[in-house]
């Protein structure tokens, strides 16, 4: 009898590989490396296990067989839902796998700003250690941090912020109701976000209504001491408004994991800033996190697989009406 068969187009935690296997399924992998689009999969395939490679409407046209994609994270734009879903595809992801990696990036790149940790250490490299004297930081104790999305990562982060760092943090959401979090409150606009916070964190998924919705009037509103943490999704924020507005001090600096395109270029106007540091969508990438979606999208196809019914499925309510 013929085994199912999991395409695994990009590296994943050896851990998923085995939970795979160990089910009795299959595995297969790409001839040549696979880093922006996924172009090819066997024909043959039962399911697709995907990173942050783009797999798009021509690729899953092509599988007759296939019935389930699991993303090994959180984020599914880089799946064409719409022509899974036409096709009955269950789309699933892993929502909490990588939360507290992510949550500890976003804190740490404000730790990072608040103290010139970066530039320090780069100065310090060149020799010139009385840079201790020119790089005077400020402490996250009582600061506001302003939380634009409170899901699953946002509540860690105003968690580790509120209780950890003694800073009092204020979120706009309008899907969340309460809180129910010690130094933690709910407030009616972005423009309250914009205008209170000291350091700012973007928790949002990225939809086109939401494409650069933090934009050049937005950086007008902030503090000029203000911070802006973007460890979501690229396309978020217009690139361009926050180089200007960090170059016209209208803003202190920024701390970036996502970018518009990814890869990030080799050349980029915020390269050229040191009031802002960068790292190449590299948050939810901890050991432990790696492992979580691994193990967690194999157990979706397996589910699947199975004729079960999948744990974490984005699009299971539109699939039924197809």
């Amino acid at each position: 009898m013929k085994r199912p068969k999991v395409m695994v187009p990009q590296k994943i935690a050896q851990e998923g590989i085995e939970r795979l296997e160990q089910a009795g399924l299959e595995v297969v992998y790409s001839s040549k490396p696979v880093t922006d689009v996924v172009t090819e999969v066997p024909e043959d395939c039962d399911a697709i296990l995907i990173r942050t490679a783009k797999l798009g409407r021509q690729v899953i046209e092509q599988c007759p067989n296939l019935r389930v994609i699991a993303r090994h994270g959180i984020g599914v734009d880089n799946i064409d839902i719409d022509a899974a879903t036409e096709k009955g595809i269950y789309v699933t992801n892993v929502p909490r796998s990588n939360v507290n990696s992510v949550a500890e990036h976003a804190v740490g790149m404000m730790i990072s700003l608040a103290h010139h940790i970066v530039k320090a250490d780069k100065e310090l490299r060149k020799g010139r250690f009385e840079v201790r004297n020119l790089f005077i930081g400020t402490e996250l104790s009582g600061k506001t941090l302003g939380l634009i999305g409170c899901g699953n990562i946002g509540r860690l982060v105003a968690k580790k912020c509120a209780a950890g760092l003694d800073m009092n943090v204020i979120v706009y959401d309008p899907y969340v109701k309460e809180i129910g979090m010690a130094g933690v409150s709910l407030v009616d606009s972005i423009d309250e976000i914009l205008t209170e916070s000291d350091f700012i964190s973007l928790h949002v998924p990225y939809l086109p209504e939401m494409h650069h919705f933090i934009n050049a009037d937005a950086f007008k509103k902030m503090k000029n001491s203000a911070y802006l943490i973007n460890c979501a999704r690229g396309g978020l924020v217009d690139e361009d408004a926050l180089y200007h507005a960090i170059k016209n001090g209208e803003i202190a600096g920024a701390g970036f994991d996502v970018f518009a395109a990814e890869p990030a270029p080799s050349e980029h106007a915020l390269w050229e800033l040191e009031q802002v540091i960068v790292t190449p969508h590299m948050a939810a990438h901890s050991a432990e996190a790696m492992i979580r979606m691994a193990v967690g999208a194999a157990d979706e196809i397996i589910a699947v697989l199975n004729g079960q019914e999948p744990m974490h499925c984005v699009n299971k309510n539109n699939i039924a009406r197809v």
